[in-house]
């Protein structure tokens, strides 16, 4: 288990959502598409000889359903579909309210309430769906529509003698409709301003998490850094014991230095760059693989024992050459020392450890590795100083450090 740490850089930090209301929306348009499936098939029973209504409620049906399926399956199209099948519905609202209100009887009362509860229901729903100036546009064109419509179908339609009654309570449910709107657009602006200080402060978590990922990751190679690995040693020194290993792998590139004497320090960064991928790809996911600077790289392994740590710092040892070679055209070798973390240890005095440990696998030819068998046996053992990118011990020179193919 390792300590928690930044979400690395390549993932989309704080997964921007756009309207973070979106998932809100989706669910009042199911409530309202569930009641408006119910209205529609107990009106259409209810009143079943009616000749419009058993032309359009079935249709009407199909829609809701087709809209429903939209709404669970494909959640990203919600709000294009719905706008198209909000933009239908007023076409098709009005369209009934034209033709009950030419009808030869009864049309007027045939208009409660599916016809006026819906326009209304409209109007709301377009706040939903649409950006706010839309939205008022939508309710303007409902409001306008409703009594136009209606006033013509009247008065091409045939005369029951309460022509001016109904074109006044359409202009009256007109009104209603405008203060409806307004209200809602009020919600609808109070809802705005949440957006956007929720994205604001979206968009400052994420910055604050990029610079804390920046604060952990060495900039060239992408590993962690030390701060991040002295971090990670420390939380791991709390909790290593009671059966819970931690094991330590220290890796130092043998002769590095001349890679950069000799090919340049491009070449050198290619190196290094190859080292920390092909690290990260062998160890586990659970593993810390971090660049203590120069060429030096250190992986903490939790639950790992020292026995299997040394199995995997012989696989690293053995892959490292060739991966290099193939990534930057370069031979390299690798000296590696293994320990354990012990409990409550300082983190540089578990990097000294293990450093020690690598010294010794350098003094003893390069390119091998040397583990701590016991719990002292490398309190024998001190890091000789040196400079960045100097590399002690053996002058065997039996395998090149660079290859020139």
């Amino acid at each position: 288990m390792s300590a928690p740490s930044p979400a690395p850089r390549d993932l989309p930090v704080a997964r921007r959502s756009g309207d973070p209301t979106l998932g809100l929306i989706r669910r009042v348009l199911l409530v309202c598409l569930g009641a408006g499936a119910v209205a529609i098939a107990s009106v259409a029973v209810a009143r079943w000889d009616d000749p419009l209504l058993r032309v359009v409620s079935p249709v009407l049906f199909v829609v809701v359903l087709a809209f429903g399926w939209v709404l669970l399956r494909r959640p990203r199209t919600t709000i294009p579909v719905a706008r198209l099948v909000l933009s239908a519905f007023d076409g098709l609202w009005l369209g009934v309210l034209a033709a009950r209100l030419g009808a030869d009887h009864g049309g007027w009362d045939a208009l409660f309430p599916t016809t006026f509860m819906g326009l209304a229901l409209f109007v709301v729903i377009g706040f939903l769906v649409y950006p706010t100036r839309f939205a008022v546009l939508h309710a303007g064109v409902l409001v306008v529509a409703t009594p136009a419509v209606g006033i013509v179908a009247l008065a091409v339609g045939p005369d029951d003698g309460r022509r001016g009654a109904h074109g006044v309570d359409l202009l009256r449910y007109a009104m209603y409709l405008a203060v409806l709107a307004a209200m809602v657009w009020v919600l609808s602006r109070t809802k705005e301003h949440a957006t956007r200080a929720f994205l604001v402060a979206e968009h400052a978590s994420a910055e604050a998490a990029s610079m804390r990922e920046m604060a952990y990751r060495d900039a060239l190679t992408g590993a962690a850094n030390r701060r991040r690995l002295e971090e990670e040693l420390a939380y791991q020194a709390r909790v290593v014991g009671s059966g819970l290993d931690v094991a330590l792998v220290y890796l130092d590139l043998d002769r590095f230095k001349l890679i950069n004497d000799t090919l340049g320090h491009a070449v050198g960064d290619r190196v290094l760059v190859a080292v920390a991928h092909t690290l990260e790809q062998q160890v586990r996911s659970g593993d810390l693989v971090a660049r203590l600077g120069g060429e030096e790289f250190v992986v903490v392994a939790p639950g790992m024992g020292l026995g299997d740590a040394r199995e995997m710092a012989e696989r690293l040892r053995g892959l490292l050459p060739g991966a290099v070679q193939r990534a930057a055209d370069v031979h390299v070798t690798a000296s590696l020392g293994v320990t354990s973390l012990r409990p409550g240890e300082d983190p540089s005095t578990a990097i000294e450890r293990v450093d020690a440990l690598m010294y010794r696998a350098k003094r003893s030819g390069r390119d091998r590795v040397a583990a701590d068998d016991t719990a002292g046996s490398t309190t024998d053992v001190q890091p000789a100083p040196r400079s960045r990118g100097q590399d002690v011990g053996s002058s065997d020179r039996r395998r090149p450090a660079t290859d020139h193919r």
